[in-house]
Formats: structure tokens, C-alpha cells, sequence
């Protein structure tokens, strides 16, 4: 059960579930009408490699249409056990499955440090979040944006490095947890395996 709830918050903290905009008035100054999703990239492949409370874990995110559909694929291995978690968020729902053991979750897209979408921050994040701006600085070789955050309902705090909406980098505090998860390859406007957003018909979905 650990091990499951791992790979799922790790799934979770590289994708952004919100799809709804910022509420009218909400908007920050940089946010235009002309931002199409959360990222400013048509679509990429990220693969990252993270640490969360000493367990090593690599995932691969992928996104299409700016953002409005995303899946993550998660790896993990403890005690000689390989798992693997996919996440695939599109149309404002979250679905989490184990391919191998054919079981998972569907649920709404989940509010969390996960939400966050840095191409349209709206005051009421700024205030919730507590999020402020340091900064340009390198990482992958991009041009990065760093943010910090302090979020005392999630009880999340820590720092973004973000490319065109997309973290490339995090070092996050959550409770009595610490995760660091660093980008290792992007490809910009990729070409995304066909069927890469779908949902399995035979995963049994809770």
C-alpha cells in the first residue's frame, strides 16, 4: 500500500489536473486570451527521474493540445519489485491504473500543488500558495522561471523551476516527506504514441 501511494503521488506531482481557466478578474498580468493551456508548447515528452523518501523512481510525461491532455507513466522499484502506475488526465477527469494488475481510480481532477498552472496565475493562487517569483535560471540548458511556494493546506512547500508551463524541475516539502524530481530530456512539440491518452477496456476501475 505504501509503495502504491508513492508512485501515485510522484504520478500526480509531475501533472497538472486543472483545466478549468483562471475566474474573470482572476487573471495575473501576464496571462493573455491568447494562451491556449497550461503550457505553452503544443505538446512534448518530458522524462524525469525523482527521489521520495529514498526511493528512486523515473516517469515520462506526455502532454497534447497545450496541456489539455496528459499522461504519466511512473516506474519504481523497492525490494526487487517493479511497479508501474499510468495517470492520464483529460476532460477534467483523473484516471490511475496499474496495467499489469488491471486495477485503478477514477476520480475529478485533483486539487493540490499538482494544479498548479504557471502559464495563468491568478491572484488567488498567488495568495494561496504563497508563490513568488526569483528569477531566470538555467536548468536543461532552458531558460527557467523559479518559483517558490508555501502552502500551509496542503502543508506543500518548496520550489519550481518551470520552462514554457512545464516543471523541469521541483524540490518540494510535503508533511514529513521530501521529493526532488528533475527533468532529464525534453522534447518540444513531440509526436505522441497513438493511443497514449486512452483508457484500457479492461482495467477495473474503482
Amino acid at each position: 500500500m505504501r509503495t502504491t501511494l508513492m508512485v501515485i503521488l510522484l504520478s500526480l506531482m509531475v501533472m497538472s489536473c486543472n483545466r478549468k481557466p483562471a475566474p474573470a478578474g482572476q487573471e495575473s498580468a501576464g496571462a493573455t486570451a491568447e494562451v491556449k493551456g497550461k503550457y505553452e508548447l503544443k505538446s512534448a515528452i518530458v522524462e524525469y527521474k525523482s527521489d521520495m523518501m529514498g526511493f528512486a523512481a523515473s516517469q515520462t510525461l506526455y502532454f497534447a493540445d497545450h496541456g489539455q491532455q496528459e499522461a504519466t507513466v511512473t516506474s519504481m522499484e523497492i525490494m526487487g519489485n517493479q511497479t508501474q502506475t499510468v495517470t492520464v488526465t483529460k476532460e477534467g477527469q483523473t484516471w490511475n491504473f496499474d496495467p499489469d494488475k488491471k486495477t485503478g481510480f477514477k476520480a475529478p481532477a485533483m486539487a493540490g500543488p499538482n494544479q498548479l498552472n504557471f502559464s495563468q496565475i491568478s491572484d488567488e493562487v498567488t495568495k494561496a500558495w504563497n508563490l513568488r517569483e526569483h528569477g531566470k535560471e538555467s536548468f536543461l540548458d532552458k531558460e527557467c522561471i523559479r518559483y517558490s511556494v508555501d502552502n500551509k493546506e496542503y502543508n506543500v512547500k518548496g520550489d519550481y523551476w518551470i520552462y514554457k508551463g512545464i516543471p523541469l524541475k521541483m524540490e518540494l516539502e510535503m508533511a514529513t516527506s521530501r521529493m526532488v524530481m528533475e527533468a532529464v530530456s525534453l522534447t518540444e512539440n513531440a509526436e505522441i504514441p497513438v493511443g497514449r491518452f486512452e483508457i484500457p477496456a479492461d482495467i477495473e476501475f474503482n
